[in-house]
């Protein structure tokens, strides 16, 4: 099986927390290539993404966690469902990066926060980088170290990644509401930690 030029990949990783809790991150990308690629190389160009941004901030993973196989599918957009829905698996895939931190790690719903601009108004990826450790921040905000250290993740988050020759992985956004993927432009690394609970139970809708 092959991936071809246009076509829009979704990648998910996964940890397995100390408490047993799942975390999960989405990654979404844009095939842009001169000829066809193989299910495993682009796979493995894939694992490499992902090993990049969390070995860009390994000094500060903890420990407590387990990295479980990440899934990479084929996304496309349905008129039917007027949605994006899962096309087809391609590959399992496990990321492996360092990270034996032994401090205490961040509450489950506290995690640096990378963020990746497009050129289209209030669109723009954010991740969570879950399995971070408490020292990694002073009172909620970042120490430097670790803030250059995320700023290095972003670098790896926006960056193309070549599956060989010219063909490459264009990372970057899918719109909710449209068949449209919106690529990234440039990132920031927010300097204070980020929280991935959006509501308190009972409040909002």
């Amino acid at each position: 099986m092959t991936v071809s030029n246009g076509d829009v990949l979704r990648a998910v990783v996964e940890f397995v927390l100390s408490d047993g809790t799942i975390a999960q991150n989405v990654f979404h990308f844009l095939a842009e290539f001169d000829s066809d690629e193989t299910n495993s190389a682009v796979n493995q160009a894939v694992r490499t993404y992902v090993q990049d941004i969390y070995t860009a901030i390994s000094t500060y993973l903890s420990d407590d966690f387990t990295i479980n196989p990440g899934y990479l599918y084929r996304v496309a957009w349905s008129p039917t469902y007027n949605k994006w829905i899962i096309e087809q698996f391609l590959a399992n895939f496990t990321p492996s990066f360092t990270h034996t931190n032994t401090d205490d790690p961040f509450p489950n719903q506290i995690a640096p926060v990378m963020v990746a601009n497009t050129l289209v108004p209030k669109v723009r990826g954010r991740k969570f980088l879950m399995g971070c450790v408490e020292t990694m921040a002073d009172a909620s905000e970042l120490v430097t170290a670790a803030l250059t250290a995320l700023g290095n993740a972003v670098n790896h988050y926006i960056a193309d990644e070549t599956v060989s020759g010219s063909n490459q992985l264009s990372p970057g956004v899918i719109r909710t509401a449209s068949d449209a993927f919106v690529p990234f432009t440039n990132g920031t690394a927010d300097s204070i930690v980020g929280t991935m609970r959006r509501r308190k139970p009972g409040v909002g809708t």
